[in-house]
């Protein structure tokens, strides 16, 4: 789109892909404005107004445009960094159904979930998947980074209704986690029984919780009542990648 083309080239940016504070926010503010009209308290996603309204689509492209040309490694603050490319994973993936609507599912989009492997996105000047996003960039500086990114199913960790910044992403991050552990859909705990039942999330990325004793030790500081007692079975709950939001269909 022409459009586009102009905004990449006017965007103000520090020179070799640097952060410049004013773009940022003004980029954020943007998003901030897409999610006020289409997340719901739930976290519900409404897809359908997203692709009416034209006007939320640019602010969406404004973002974008501002990814490509931002490199990952010009930002020096952990939190900041988390921030940015936590919110680069949540408008990629709206942008992403958005182009493909109608669909009943992300795993619809591309076969063999190509939704999160290819290369349709840009930042720092590379091209990049949503995966990309998630393990090159955001995976190694904090296992809670699992929620507060969405991969659009019902499954996910909701899509948070307010943008992250530096001064605000720690305690959304810690509330996130807390939220989806709390999530009764999504993790249960049977005490009679001392089963544990929990989101694949934490089968997929137990790694990152330093193993199954990891995840289970994280669980416990964020639900007290759980760390007088040990499960004696952990299972998990099929995903769902239904959308997170009205199909259209």
């Amino acid at each position: 789109m022409i459009w586009l083309s102009a905004l990449l080239i006017l965007t103000p940016l520090t020179a070799a892909g640097g952060l410049d504070a004013s773009a940022l926010a003004e980029a954020n503010a943007g998003v901030q404005r897409v999610y006020d009209a289409v997340v719901g308290e739930d976290g519900m996603v409404d897809y359908p107004e997203l692709k009416r309204r034209e006007d939320l689509q640019r602010d969406l492209e404004r973002f974008i445009a501002l990814m490509a040309e931002l490199d990952p490694a010009a930002i020096d603050d952990k939190n900041q960094k988390i921030a940015v490319y936590s919110n680069a994973y949540n408008v990629f993936t709206l942008m992403g159904v958005n182009r493909a609507w109608p669909v009943k599912s992300v795993t619809k989009i591309r076969l063999a979930f190509g939704f999160f492997t290819r290369n349709a996105w840009v930042v720092g000047g590379r091209k990049m998947s949503l995966n990309d996003v998630e393990k090159k960039i955001l995976r190694d500086l904090d296992p809670r980074i699992h929620f507060t990114i969405n991969c659009a199913s019902a499954s996910c960790p909701v899509l948070l209704p307010t943008v992250f910044t530096a001064d605000n992403v720690e305690a959304l991050m810690e509330q996130a986690a807390r939220d989806f552990i709390n999530d009764a859909g999504k993790n249960a705990f049977d005490k009679e029984n001392r089963v544990w039942r929990l989101s694949k999330i934490f089968d997929w990325y137990k790694d990152d919780f330093d193993g199954k004793q990891g995840v289970i030790a994280f669980i416990r500081e964020r639900r007290p009542d759980l760390r007088d007692w040990e499960p004696k079975m952990v299972r998990y709950f099929d995903y769902d990648w239904a959308l997170n939001g009205p199909t259209g269909k």
